[in-house]
């Protein structure tokens, strides 16, 4: 054990301070969410379009009657909506649409009725986060990733994108709701 009067104490000291200060987490003036491991608000270019979309749909309700072909869908409304998905995703959700439809109101739309689907199919929910969504990318290749994101406040994932790049612009591609 060093004496106190040592001159390798202080040279002791600053090497447990640095150890300390390596292994505390960083501080960025926002608090880490539950379950935050990996999760950060938008940053690749694919979550970056991901994060638009569902900004979006949560803000135009005529996106989602684009997105599941609905009747109220106002096409003088529309901003572009199709440079954000790809065919399959569209068809995809037409078809999730129609099912429910066909389910709830024997296949018509029913004026006071909830024949369609009853939540956002992008966001995999029925409101709003209070906070910025958070994503990770759990892989990606040339041209493709998959995007999980999350609610703020959640430690569990929302759902799962498929993302390819077309045209120079990311769509998406596929949704995966968690069960």
């Amino acid at each position: 054990m060093p004496c106190l009067h040592s001159p390798r104490l202080p040279s002791l000291l600053w090497l447990v301070l640095v150890l300390l200060l390596a292994a505390a987490p960083a501080q960025t003036g926002e608090p880490a969410p539950v379950g935050n491991a990996g999760y950060h608000v938008a940053a690749s270019e694919a979550e970056k379009a991901l994060d638009k979309v569902l900004h979006l749909s949560g803000k135009d309700p005529n996106l989602l009657e684009f997105v599941l072909r609905a009747p109220s869908y106002k096409p003088k409304a529309d901003k572009g909506y199709a440079r954000f998905f790809t065919k399959r995703l569209l068809d995809d959700m037409a078809a999730q649409e129609k099912a429910a439809v066909q389910e709830n109101c024997n296949g018509r739309y029913v004026a006071g009725e909830l024949c369609g689907l009853d939540y956002n199919p992008l966001t995999c929910a029925q409101d709003e986060p209070a906070g910025a969504y958070r994503y990770k990318t759990e892989s990606s290749a040339e041209g493709k990733a998959v995007v999980a994101y999350k609610w703020p406040e959640e430690k569990d994932k929302a759902a799962t994108f498929e993302m390819v790049e077309e045209g120079g612009m990311w769509k998406v591609d596929a949704v995966r709701c968690r069960p």
